[in-house]
């Protein structure tokens, strides 16, 4: 199979993520290529590394009609002789689906509302889902699943789950020692209001009082000194000195490593890449009860209604407080849950029917 992923930007985020997994478990004789709507970005590498070609279209933020990104698809899936085109969110989705190419096309819907500040990116989803009987539609969550229903897409979509590596050694003693000693939490997340940034400052001014060690990284797009709104909210809150601001970053284990848990305060979410990935390096998840998240927790106090500081805060603090032993076996958990539900081989797995499906039947 020759297989061509579309996806808005080569930043951290859980398409992104979950095209260099399908990669990395393509068959010997498959090629996997990927055309990328706006310019290299903090995944470039890797990306170069995992698949058979990137190519970048360069478009910005503020551009409109996606002229020149159809026309490149349609030079690509010429040019490499490409079988399948499978895009991700909703910019990719509008270029794949008004690109004139007989072949099969595949979307998956990677969120589970429309969350959408700009006018343009409402357009581009309503667009998307009248356009959606082009695509054979995939799901990564229950939720997203409901979400695609709801929001008038005009097929059926399936249920796919996304994965990612599930590592064999990832609770060496020496690791655990470090996260039992750990007073750092980790948050991946590209700056936006449905991230929920703004209440996990306010949760961490209020634990500072109890636990003045407490500190947090923070990674993802937009999440750097450049970003001015950014520092304002850190500024209000009180919390700057408290956290350490990473921008984009290509290997989120290294945070992981460091960290006591993974918090995930958002508003909005389907089933969030980050939260997968910390479960499958044994990180324990904090999250808000939205969309799938439920899933990403291991006990009943981990999982919280979202925008509120002061519960986040209580849950950020009960899991500081964890004993050793009781830190080892919510560790254990999480790697386990991940082995059992997120691997991205079976993700792989079920993808590759689905495209055999489509390409044989």
């Amino acid at each position: 199979m020759r297989i061509l992923h579309v996806v808005n930007d080569a930043q951290t985020g859980g398409a992104q993520t979950l095209i260099e997994g399908l990669a990395r478990q393509r068959h010997p004789d498959d090629e996997v290529h990927l055309l990328v709507l706006m310019a290299p970005g903090a995944l470039s590498e890797r990306f170069a590394a995992s698949l058979d070609s990137v190519s970048y279209v360069g478009m910005q933020k503020r551009d409109v009609l996606p002229w020149r990104a159809i026309r490149m698809l349609r030079e690509l899936v010429l040019g490499r002789r490409i079988e399948l085109v499978h895009s991700h969110l909703a910019q990719s989705d509008l270029v794949s689906a008004l690109s004139r190419i007989a072949v099969p096309k595949v979307s998956t819907v990677h969120v589970s509302s429309s969350h959408q500040t700009r006018a343009i990116s409402r357009l581009v989803g309503k667009a998307v889902a009248r356009l959606s009987k082009r695509f054979t539609v995939v799901a990564c969550s229950p939720s997203a699943f409901e979400y695609a229903i709801q929001s008038g897409y005009r097929v059926a979509p399936s249920l796919i789950r996304n994965g990612t590596r599930i590592a064999d050694v990832v609770l060496a003693p020496e690791l655990l020692r470090r996260r039992q000693r750990s007073r750092r939490f980790v948050q991946l997340a590209r700056w936006h209001p449905v991230k929920g940034h703004a209440d996990l400052f306010a949760a961490l001014a209020i634990l500072r009082s109890s636990h003045p060690e407490v500190r947090l990284d923070c990674a993802g797009l937009g999440m750097d000194a450049d970003n001015p709104e950014l520092a304002a909210s850190l500024a209000a809150h009180g919390v700057a000195d408290l956290v350490t601001l990473h921008g984009s970053v290509q290997n989120v284990r290294e945070l992981f490593d460091g960290a006591r848990a993974l918090v995930s305060p958002s508003t909005h979410e389907a089933l969030p890449m980050a939260g997968i990935e910390a479960l499958s390096a044994g990180l324990p998840v904090l999250s808000t009860d939205v969309g799938d998240c439920a899933e990403l927790t291991v006990r009943p106090e981990f999982l919280i209604a979202p925008g509120r500081p002061k519960e986040l805060a209580a849950a950020m603090a009960g899991l500081l407080e964890l004993p050793d032993p009781q830190y080892q076996a919510v560790s254990r958990a999480a790697a386990e849950r991940a082995r059992e539900r997120f691997d991205e081989r079976s993700a792989a797995a079920d993808y590759r029917a689905l495209y055999a499906g489509l390409l044989f039947s």
